[in-house]
């Protein structure tokens, strides 16, 4: 088997599918907001296609589509950035996981890829009552997230405020392995490079509070050679963090050969 788009299908498609044993779908939740000068404002959500599909070949799972909406309001002083209120987020969060929950899917993998997204995610899940039989599986450490991208930016000598936390190298490469028509690095510049501590302690009362291009890290040093790289570090840092939970997945395959 391989992964499927869940609504390229059919509805009799999809349950047979299901009869036959693929009993996994991931819900990937981007965003639609700045991403910088030099990035397109449908970033988080073109990761969460792209990082969702890797997830979901190697569980052989269903990718349900990226819901583009997320919790942006951090970044709303930059134009064209589209929030959700958390509380409109957890109920989208309920209704997908209830949706889903009687048509026989066994885990239903929540997979955020906007970091206003992992705090609201945890508490929509906190509150929801799975259906007998079903499990859901969702990953809400933000911090962890990040680390693991800087652990892979360190593997080409990018220092970890320089990998940023938004639209620096880390996330530009990815955009320039997968979208490189969209990417203008004729127009990126370094943003906020201090401590993710800091950002942390700040960035959610507005990130034009610590810098006006709306960038935390520096995408200069930004190749589509280490987004081939990052693209599979993710991928498999969410796999191996759905092994950590006993979820009974078995399957590991090389996140670099999807077939889309």
């Amino acid at each position: 088997m391989t992964a499927l788009h869940l609504d390229r299908l059919t509805w009799a498609e999809v349950k047979e599918e299901i009869q036959k044993g693929r009993d996994t779908v991931v819900v990937p939740f981007g965003s639609t907001e700045q991403h910088g000068r030099h990035m397109p404002l449908g970033t988080d959500a073109v990761l969460g296609d792209e990082i969702g599909w890797g997830l979901s070949e190697r569980l052989d799972a269903f990718l349900a589509p990226t819901v583009r909406f997320g919790c942006s309001e951090h970044h709303l002083g930059f134009t064209g950035t589209i929030s959700l209120g958390k509380e409109t987020f957890r109920s989208i969060v309920a209704d997908v996981v209830a949706s889903l929950s009687g048509h026989g899917f066994q885990r239903i993998v929540l997979l955020p890829t906007h970091g206003g997204n992992f705090n609201p995610l945890a508490e929509a899940v906190a509150k929801i009552k799975p259906a007998k039989g079903v499990r859901i599986l969702a990953f809400t450490d933000f911090e962890g997230f990040v680390n693991a991208a800087f652990e892979s930016s360190r593997a080409f000598g990018v220092a970890a405020a320089k990998s940023g936390a938004h639209s620096g190298e880390w996330e530009t490469s990815l955009m320039l392995a997968l979208r490189p028509e969209q990417v203008k690095m004729d127009r990126a510049g370094e943003g906020f490079v201090g401590e993710l501590s800091e950002i942390m302690s700040k960035v959610f009362d507005g990130i034009q509070n610590l810098v006006q291009n709306g960038v935390l890290g520096d995408p200069c040093p930004a190749t589509a050679e280490a987004g081939k790289k990052y693209l599979k570090d993710i991928i498999a840092f969410f796999y191996r963090y759905l092994l950590s939970r006993n979820t009974g997945f078995n399957l590991i395959r090389d996140p670099g050969a999807s077939r889309r």
